[in-house]
């Protein structure tokens, strides 16, 4: 075959615990609750004839500096697993944008990660989700957004740690319109909150309330409004709903948004995901999609897998 494309959509982190001081990085990780997305990074993999080339396009359809780091963590990784020595080409192409909560770090290092698994016939789908776990947790990009990834959907991360184990996790199938919305003038990495031992506290006794409270119900769309629920608590509870950025954000979306509609904050960017109160309503976001613009903020309309 001539090149690998495979596509890997983003995922939401409603709430979350921040287990990240075991020893090996596949028993990092974190529990939590979230949503995955069909949009997310698709990634590339073909032979290059030389050096290696590596290019990160935003959806926007430029190119990313510095984005490539990651996937030369990646690759490295890769070949030193593998015993490849042969040099590629990887073109990701980002559908969403970084920084935000939307997962792009772990998208795109799976899809990679599966892109060249693929195209050199090396390792198996666990082998290589835990290979993009053990890169996102060396640049503190997330902790647990490759294991709810795997567990697709509505995603219930019940054990921290890299797929397909130790990390331990449930879905279910969802199948529904959902809005992102963000603040383009406000980015924070991951990093910020979850090397941070006063943010660790806070979010991690809120989160291991939420997760126990949550794993009481049977996994499946029944779970809906619970879930809706714990996010909101989880956001307040954590201190992470205080911050003037999220606040204002949070607060002009729910003004405008319809009652049948419900919006959570997006952990850990300056964002919003809204989603239907109850699962089976259609909605037409456009009209909501262009009064938010208006506001200076970034909106995408995608589906919940």
């Amino acid at each position: 075959m001539s090149e690998v494309t495979v596509q890997v959509g983003g995922h939401v982190t409603l709430l979350f615990s921040v287990n990240s001081k075991a020893l090996l990085t596949r028993n990092q990780g974190s529990k939590g609750a979230g949503l995955c997305l069909e949009d997310g990074v698709e990634s590339t993999v073909r032979l290059a004839e030389e050096e290696d080339r590596i290019t990160v396009t935003t959806m926007e359809g430029s190119l990313l500096e510095d984005g490539a780091g990651l996937y030369v963590e990646l690759l490295n990784s890769f070949r030193e697993l593998f015993g490849i020595e042969s040099s590629v080409e990887i073109d990701v192409r980002l559908e969403l944008p970084i920084s935000q909560g939307f997962g792009m770090s772990a998208a795109g290092l799976l899809a990679t990660s599966l892109a060249l698994g693929e195209f050199f016939d090396r390792g198996d789908e666990g082998q290589l989700a835990r290979l993009a776990h053990r890169i996102e947790r060396k640049i503190s990009g997330g902790l647990g957004d490759v294991l709810g990834l795997w567990a697709g959907g509505c995603e219930l991360r019940i054990t921290p740690g890299s797929p397909p184990s130790p990390g331990k996790a449930v879905g279910f199938s969802v199948g529904e319109q959902a809005l992102l919305v963000w603040d383009p003038d406000c980015k924070k990495h991951t990093s910020s909150y979850i090397n941070n031992p006063d943010w660790q506290i806070k979010i991690s006794k809120a989160g291991e309330s939420a997760v126990k409270r949550l794993k009481s119900y049977p996994w499946n769309r029944d779970v809906w409004m619970h879930l809706l629920e714990e996010a909101d608590n989880f956001a307040m509870e954590s201190g992470l709903l205080e911050e003037s950025e999220r606040a204002n954000l949070y607060s002009t979306v729910l003004e405008h948004t319809d009652e049948l509609l419900s919006p959570h904050l997006c952990m850990l960017g300056t964002s919003v995901v809204i989603v239907p109160k109850n699962l089976g309503e259609k909605f037409d976001f456009n009209e909501l999609i262009t009064r938010l613009r208006s506001f200076g903020l970034g909106a995408k309309e995608t589906m919940i897998q």
